[in-house]
């Protein structure tokens, strides 16, 4: 099933449009207190990022997409590939870190 949601992000890659962050994952934070992981990409966020103080953004592994966004930010840590994110507009997901609306790997 991972295959499939990572297929088909793959796929939508193209289509993206202006993203609120670009550039390489440079950190990964986890936790064991808490269902967010943090993520940090090298560039310069966006002025669409609202609260975000840590310069961060979270992803929500109890969400639908969660594991699958994060499944992605590792593959491309590991593989050191482009990433946009998109913003949720919000820190409701962890406390000064904006929460990741959605993805692209991009080459």
């Amino acid at each position: 099933m991972k295959c499939f949601w990572f297929s088909l992000l793959l796929a939508y890659a193209g289509h993206a449009t202006a993203a609120d962050w670009t550039g390489t994952v440079s950190e990964i934070r986890v936790s064991t207190v808490s269902q967010a992981v943090l993520f940090k990409l090298s560039g310069k966020i966006g002025d669409r990022a609202r609260c975000n103080e840590y310069n961060m953004y979270a992803i929500d592994l109890g969400t639908p997409g969660g594991e699958s966004v994060f499944e992605l930010i590792k593959y491309a840590y590991l593989n050191g590939l482009t990433v946009q994110a998109n913003s949720l507009g919000t820190c409701a997901v962890y406390w000064k870190a904006e929460g990741v609306k959605d993805i692209t790997l991009a080459r």
